[in-house]
């Protein structure tokens, strides 16, 4: 048992950060001798994980400690957050269904009503539950005891309800994306589920503990109130070493399904996938039609995804040392791809539109190999050890070798279209070490398949009359750990280590002016920085990337001015012109980088307390200990942060500064050597 008093942590929590705490009684369920209380605790508006005890002080204490390890960030060794009964999978259905129900009822105002029986034409009779949902009456179901055939009858009200028409459960059409219309979730829920990282479990085997996937998704449904549905889609194996199979339903939208040896383990990786996906949508930067999408101050190392980035074509890897993983397939049962001459729509022969900016391989006869037949088209025929590294939803990123040199690349293939051909086209000037390097890129008529899943790109050709096209682009390869990942690293190290980090940062962030002042010297704007469109080489070098959204700055073009007011980019790096969709200029890649920059530095060990910080850090109102510690930083991030873009410093100014501090820096780190010394 617990020692620890989490309601008065709790409390002491509330009172030192000025928040409001209250409980809630969700359910109470069971006969009057095994009764089971269903509490959740409220902080600030925000309700948290249900906590479940055999009497309402155990329920409320259960509730306080979920809401209180998802405060500050700590692990929950023995799942409690899981409302105690993950060993018992028949005690959380229960739970979950039937207070479910006696909520919804609250909600809509309607009598809720058990209807039990004892079912008959068996060899023994059963105990049998239907429910009354105001005047509609649900099928009834069957179970080994009264409760698991009311636990079941309350499951079949759910799924009844979740599949019709929105009944303001929060499951509603409009609580949802759904894949087919695309609509990505707001910036808060990005940022939500890309933070949760700091909610951890025991991991069975060595004791280490890992990212709980599914009390992430209980919170994120917190937020945006809906209904998590773990549904078993089958069993498979032996009856003593079976494999299990669950995929996660919110609203109408089915998630991947995911197996593992347990329930508890098929649901996690359950989560994960949906995770993913959700990430996947939300990551999604504004697109042409200014849909604002979510930022993602993320850490994937956990889940191991690849997202798309941007409102164009364009894949943006997150931090992870884990191979991709293909929706639909577990992480651990997934092989690597190897690429075999499988393409859809491929036709006997197919001229190759070949785009050459860079002017490589200048020797080869492009001609002749516009003619090759398409199964051994350019990519399968100049490139070899194909292996896949990550698809978002317009496209894929494959990691290559070429033969002629030998040399390891990254190739992108997207749908050919004029507004993907303006990345390479923009790359194809900028020449840069802080940049991902363009090397050449070509037309085919198909795309390989990804192996045991359906794409976008690949249905829209089966989909529509006109042939598809696709634009292979063969870039530099950079290491799949984004600026985002080492920013979320450096948070969950000690914070007596910031002198190195100070230092390290520093280093960063004068590569991405480097990259920033090339792209500004070249008249064009990068419009999305933000730390997961920063890439490192293999080397370590930061690597600025995604240039879906990069635009020229022409003053005297009416067209260029009104591309330059769009709402594009992610809305938590946007400078303050962005949003208004006034007319700006390069200045808004400064107020990025000084939020970027900010983020260098400072630790944020949780979301909620970046979460809380972030629009002050927007005003330029930095904590107090920041200023003191890093008070020559603050006062250039000060610079960086105006609202008005001609008080931000340029590039190239901002370059010299950096540049001076870093002398500045080394000799006072020097002096503090030899002080210690004497």
């Amino acid at each position: 048992m617990d020692s620890i008093n989490y309601v008065g942590k709790l409390k002491e929590y509330a009172d030192r950060e000025r928040v409001t705490v209250s409980y809630e009684d969700v359910a109470s369920d069971g006969p009057d001798h095994i009764r089971r209380f269903t509490i959740r605790a409220v902080v600030n508006g925000e309700g948290f994980p249900e906590g479940v005890g055999n009497n309402k002080k155990e329920a409320k204490k259960n509730a306080a400690r979920n809401a209180w390890m998802a405060l500050t960030g700590q692990s929950a060794d023995s799942t409690k957050t899981e409302n105690v009964a993950e060993s018992s999978s028949s005690g959380l259905r229960s739970v979950s269904y039937i207070s479910w129900l006696y909520d919804f009822g609250q909600k809509k105002k309607l009598a809720v009503r058990a209807v039990e029986a004892l079912s008959v034409g068996g060899a023994f009779p059963a105990p049998r539950c239907s429910f009354v949902v105001g005047d509609k009456e649900y099928p009834a179901a069957v179970g080994k005891t009264k409760k698991e055939a009311k636990e079941e009858a309350a499951k079949l009200v759910y799924e009844e309800v979740i599949g019709g028409e929105s009944m303001d459960t929060g499951l509603g059409k409009e609580s949802f994306s759904s894949p087919e219309r695309n609509e990505p979730l707001d910036e808060a829920s990005s940022e939500f589920c890309d933070q949760m990282k700091s909610l951890s479990i025991k991991d069975a085997d060595g004791g280490f503990t890992q990212t709980n996937f599914v009390q992430t998704i209980n919170l994120f449904c917190q937020q945006k109130k809906l209904q998590p549905s773990y549904v078993e889609v089958r069993r498979a194996g032996p009856s003593h070493n079976p494999t299990f199979f669950y995929k996660l339903l919110l609203n109408k939208q089915e998630f991947p399904v995911a197996e593992g040896r347990s329930v508890k383990e098929a649901k996690q990786k359950a989560a994960q996938l949906a995770l993913s996906t959700i990430k996947e949508q939300s990551e999604t930067s504004l697109s042409d039609s200014g849909r604002a999408t979510a930022s993602t101050p993320t850490s994937t190392k956990d889940s191991g995804q690849v997202h798309s980035s941007s409102g164009s074509d364009w894949i943006e890897f997150k931090g992870s040392s884990q191979p991709f993983k293909s929706r639909g397939r577990t992480p651990d049962s997934r092989p690597k791809i190897k690429l075999a001459a499988k393409f859809e729509g491929a036709r006997s022969r197919s001229k190759e539109d070949v785009i050459n900016f860079n002017g490589m391989d200048k020797g080869e006869s492009e001609t002749k190999e516009a003619q090759t037949p398409l199964m051994n088209g350019r990519f399968t025929s100049e490139y070899d050890c194909i292996e896949g590294l990550g698809r978002g939803k317009f496209g894929f990123v494959y990691k290559a070798k070429r033969k002629l040199e030998g040399t390891d690349c990254a190739v992108k293939i997207v749908r050919y279209k004029k507004e993907a051909l303006r990345e390479v086209k923009v790359l194809s000037d900028l020449n840069h070490c802080n940049i991902v390097r363009y090397y050449i890129c070509w037309i085919e008529d198909s795309a390989p398949q990804w192996d045991g899943s359906t794409d976008s790109s690949s249905s829209a050709q089966s989909s529509s009359d006109s042939p598809v096209k696709y634009l292979y682009i063969h870039m530099e390869l950079c290491d799949t750990k984004t600026l985002r990942a080492w920013i979320d690293e450096k948070n969950k190290q000690d914070p007596k280590k910031s002198c190195k980090r100070r230092e390290e940062g520093l280093g960063v962030a004068l590569q991405i002016v480097n990259g920033v002042e090339h792209i500004h010297s070249k008249t064009l704007i990068h419009r999305d920085l933000k730390p997961a469109n920063i890439l490192f080489d293999r080397n370590g070098m930061v690597k600025i990337g995604d240039f879906g959204l990069v635009t020229a700055e022409i003053e005297d073009d009416a067209e260029n001015q009104k591309e330059r007011s769009g709402f594009k980019g992610t809305p938590s790096y946007m400078a303050p012109e962005q949003k208004r969709q006034t007319v700006y200029n390069n200045k808004v890649d400064i107020f990025a980088m000084g939020l970027i920059y900010f983020e260098l530095l400072w630790n944020f060990p949780t979301f909620h307390e970046r979460n809380e910080n972030w629009k002050d850090i927007r005003h330029q109102h930095f904590p107090e200990k920041f200023r003191r510690h890093f008070y020559e930083e603050s006062q250039m991030i000060k610079s960086m942060l105006c609202v008005h873009p001609k008080d931000r410093p340029k590039a190239s100014k901002l370059k010299v500064e950096l540049e001076k501090w870093k002398q500045n820096f080394a000799q006072l780190q020097s002096m503090d050597r030899d002080s210690r010394t004497l």
